[in-house]
C-alpha cells in the first residue's frame, strides 16, 4: 500500500470502535467535534508525503515492495541519513507549530526502533522476534498511525500490580488459549488513542516484583479490536467553532488522552512481543535502540516548538517596544540562547552517534537524554519569561471580532502597537496567550514535564548511564597528584 491520503487515514477512523467521552459515546469520531480539527491537522501529515514539493524529503522507498513509506519508518545507514529524517521530523512538526507531541511521526519512529531492537525479544523466543519484524513491515506498508499506553492506572501506588484490591485493576493476562492470550484490565495513558489505527502496549520501566508476572507483557492491537475501550478526558476544546486568529493552537491541535479498558481482549500471538516476563518488562525501555529513535523525533520537535517561543517572544515585545529596554531585551535572549542550546545538543547527537549491532546509525543517547531532562525545564522558564513580557497585554485581549463590530473604530485605535493597529497587535498577545496560557495549551506543558516518565527517577537514571568517563578519568588524576605529594613528604 505504502504511504496513505488524508481521506484514507480519515475512512480508516470509521472502523468500529468504543469511544466514551463527555458522558457518551462516540461511534464516529471523524464527526464528533472535539476531535474533528485535530483529525484534519492528522490528515494535512499524510497528504503532505504526497506533495510534490515535499515528498523527497517525506517518504522513501519500501525495502520490500519498493512502494513509497514514510521516512520516518528508515533505519539510517549513517549520520547524512539520520539528517534526513530530521529534516522530515522538522517539516512534519512546523505544520502543526511543535505543539503536537503525539502526531503519527512519534509513534513511527519509535517503532522502528522498538523493531531495531528486535533481536531482544528474540531472547525469549524465536517466534517474539519474529513478531515484531512481521509487525514493524505491516505498520510500515500500511503508513498507520499508532498510539501507545506504558503505564498502570493510579489507584494506589504504594502497592505493586498483584497487590491492587482487584487482581486485574492493571492490565494483566487473564488466560492463554488456541488462539493468543486473553487481557483484562486498564492502561494509560493512550494520548490520541481514539483517532489511531493501533496501540502499542508495553511497560514504562518502572519495576515490577515478583507476583507481577501476569502484567509484564508487550503487544499490538488494532484500536477497533472488540472489547477494546477508550474512556477519554474532558477535552479542553469540546467543539470546532473556535478561530484561527483567536486561537492559533488549541483550535486544531488539542490531543486527547485515554484511559484504555480491556473487557477480555483477545491478542492473537502473532501479535505477542512478550509475556508473563518480569525481566523483559524490566529491561526493555533501556535496550539501546528502544526509545531513542523516538527521543530524536522528540527533540526535532521541542526544537519547533522553542522556534515558535523565541519568535512569539520577539514579536511580542516588539509590537508594544518593551525589546528597547535592557531587562526586556536580556529575556528574549535567554529564550534564543535555550533555542541555541537545544539544536547544538541535537546537531551533536546526530553528528556523534554509533553503529548498532544491524550495522544502521543511532543517535548520541547522552545528548538527547541531556535534552530530554532540561526540556521540561527550559520550558517553564520560557512561559514565565513571556508571562513577565506580556504582563497585562497578555489579559486585555478582545476578539477578532470586535474589530469590526459597532466600536471597531476605538478597539483599532485604543489597542494599537507601536508600529500596527489593534487588530495586529491583538493578534500576536492571543498568538502567545494561546501558545501557553489557554487549558489545551496548559495541558500540554504539563504532559510534557511528565514526557518521558517522572522527571526525578529519569534523572536519577541518566546520572548511572551517562558517560562521564573523561571527566573522571581527569578528575583521578588531580586526586592521585595530591596522594603523590604527601606520599613524598612521608618518605
Amino acid at each position: 500500500m505504502g504511504i496513505r491520503t488524508g481521506q484514507q487515514y480519515k475512512e480508516g477512523l470509521r472502523s468500529p470502535r468504543e469511544v466514551y467521552i463527555n458522558g457518551e459515546r462516540v461511534t464516529d469520531v471523524t464527526q464528533y467535534p472535539a476531535f474533528r480539527r485535530p483529525i484534519e491537522a492528522i490528515a494535512k501529515l499524510y497528504d503532505m508525503k504526497h506533495d510534490p514539493r515535499h515528498q523527497a524529503t517525506l517518504t522513501f522507498p519500501s525495502p520490500t515492495t519498493g512502494d513509497l513509506c514514510d521516512i520516518c519508518f528508515m533505519p539510517p545507514k549513517n549520520a547524512e541519513e539520520l539528517g534526513k529524517k530530521t529534516a522530515a521530523y522538522k517539516l512534519f512538526a512546523k505544520s502543526t507549530y511543535g505543539v503536537m507531541g503525539r502526531s503519527p511521526e512519534f509513534m513511527n519512529a519509535h517503532i522502528m526502533g522498538i523493531a531495531e531492537s528486535s533481536k531482544f525479544f528474540g531472547k525469549w523466543g524465536q517466534q517474539f522476534e519474529d513478531n515484531m519484524n512481521r509487525y514493524f513491515e505491516y505498520v510500515r506498508e500500511n503508513d498507520l498511525f499508532l498510539t501507545h499506553a506504558l503505564g498502570t492506572p493510579q489507584i494506589d501506588r504504594s502497592k505493586a500490580s498483584h497487590e491492587q484490591r482487584d487482581l486485574f485493576l492493571h492490565l494483566g493476562v487473564k488466560e492463554e488459549t488456541e488462539e493468543g492470550i486473553i487481557v483484562r484490565g486498564a492502561k494509560q495513558l493512550a494520548t490520541m488513542g481514539p483517532i489511531t489505527d493501533e496501540l502499542l502496549v508495553f511497560p514504562n520501566g518502572r519495576a515490577f516484583k515478583e507476583g507481577d508476572e501476569r502484567y509484564c507483557m508487550a503487544f499490538a492491537i488494532p484500536v477497533s479490536t472488540p472489547g477494546l475501550k477508550m474512556l477519554c478526558r474532558q477535552p479542553f476544546v469540546p467543539n470546532d467553532d473556535r478561530n484561527v486568529y483567536d486561537h492559533p493552537f488549541s483550535s486544531r491541535f488539542e490531543e486527547n488522552d485515554a484511559m484504555v479498558v480491556f473487557d477480555d481482549v483477545l491478542v492473537p500471538w502473532e501479535r505477542v512481543f512478550f509475556y508473563n516476563n518480569i525481566e523483559a518488562a524490566n529491561t526493555m525501555r533501556f535496550n539501546a535502540d528502544v526509545s531513542i529513535h523516538a527521543t530524536h523525533q522528540a527533540t526535532v520537535r521541542k526544537l519547533v516548538k522553542f522556534g515558535m517561543a523565541a519568535a512569539i517572544a520577539s514579536k511580542l515585545t516588539d509590537s508594544v517596544k518593551t525589546n528597547v529596554f535592557p531587562q526586556v531585551a536580556e529575556r528574549v535572549g535567554i529564550i534564543i540562547a535555550m533555542l541555541k542550546s537545544h539544536e547544538s545538543a541535537l546537531f551533536a547527537a546526530e553528528q556523534c552517534g554509533e553503529y548498532n549491532d544491524n550495522g544502521n546509525w543511532r543517535p548520541n543517547k547522552d545528548f538527547l537524554e541531556a535534552q530530554n531532562i532540561l526540556y521540561s525545564k527550559n520550558n517553564e522558564v520560557i512561559v514565565d519569561l513571556i508571562k513577565q513580557m506580556g504582563a497585562a497585554g497578555l489579559m486585555l485581549t478582545p476578539s477578532g471580532s470586535d474589530f469590526f463590530g459597532p466600536e471597531s473604530e476605538n478597539f483599532q485605535y485604543y489597542f494599537s502597537g507601536a508600529n500596527s493597529d489593534g487588530f495586529h497587535r491583538v493578534q500576536i498577545a492571543k498568538m502567545a496567550w494561546d501558545f501557553f496560557g489557554d487549558a489545551a495549551t496548559q495541558r500540554l506543558l504539563h504532559y510534557e514535564r511528565f514526557y518521558i516518565g517522572d522527571p526525578m527517577f529519569y534523572a536519577a537514571g541518566y546520572s548511572n548511564r551517562a558517560n562521564i568517563r573523561e571527566w573522571l578519568d581527569l578528575t583521578d588524576e588531580l586526586l592521585a597528584q595530591g596522594r603523590e605529594q604527601f606520599s613524598a613528604k612521608v618518605q
